[in-house]
């Protein structure tokens, strides 16, 4: 039996994360999450066509399928994947950030006698009452996506525990470690017999 694929998949599956995390666009980004989709589905596919001869594979894999099609986390991998891949609509969108101006006591006054830009988009402000100014970075996020008449929403859970986040990334993270923990499963049983 042959997991070597899977062990691919897997690795290439990373190296998309890496990717995602050094883009420096929202275009590069987000061919990372869509090729992220692709390769960590194709873990799960490349296990099942190693092993689904085996005598063991029914009960290897019931768990498995259980959960891809109930958690929520699981469950958005492979409907974002199958969004991608049928070029249906996009699973990941831009969040421009900002900032926000507050007075420095809760309750107090804000007083702003200049605000410039510069060509550069560079910030002036020459605060007329003491200020506090928060940076909103920009991010990408998980959006829901459509299969069938059927929306799937990013995950809100995974195994049980609540996901306050729809970074694209700790998505793939967690799904990283849900597969690969599977695929040392597939390894553990199918080849150390």
């Amino acid at each position: 039996m042959d997991l070597v694929p899977s062990r691919k998949e897997l690795n290439r599956a990373k190296r998309c994360i890496e990717r995602m995390r050094s883009a420096t666009s929202y275009d590069e980004y987000d061919e990372a999450w869509s090729d992220f989709l692709s390769r960590i589905e194709n873990v799960f596919s490349r296990i099942k066509v190693a092993a689904e001869t085996h005598k063991k594979y029914p009960s290897f894999s019931s768990r498995t399928n259980h959960l891809r099609a109930t958690d929520s986390l699981l469950v958005y991998l492979k409907q974002a994947r199958n969004s991608v891949h049928h070029g249906i609509a996009d699973t990941s969108k831009y969040v421009t950030g900002g900032f926000g101006i507050n007075p420095v006591a809760p309750g107090g006054s804000v007083h702003i006698k200049s605000l410039t830009f510069d060509k550069n988009g560079n910030i002036n402000i020459i605060a007329g009452s003491p200020i506090k100014v928060n940076v909103i970075p920009s991010s990408v996020e998980a959006i829901p996506c459509r299969n069938r008449g059927v929306t799937y929403n990013p995950p809100d859970s995974h195994l049980g525990k609540a996901l306050k986040t729809k970074s694209p990334i700790d998505i793939a993270v967690l799904g990283i470690e849900f597969y690969e923990s599977y695929l040392a499963e597939a390894e553990n049983i199918f080849l150390k017999q």
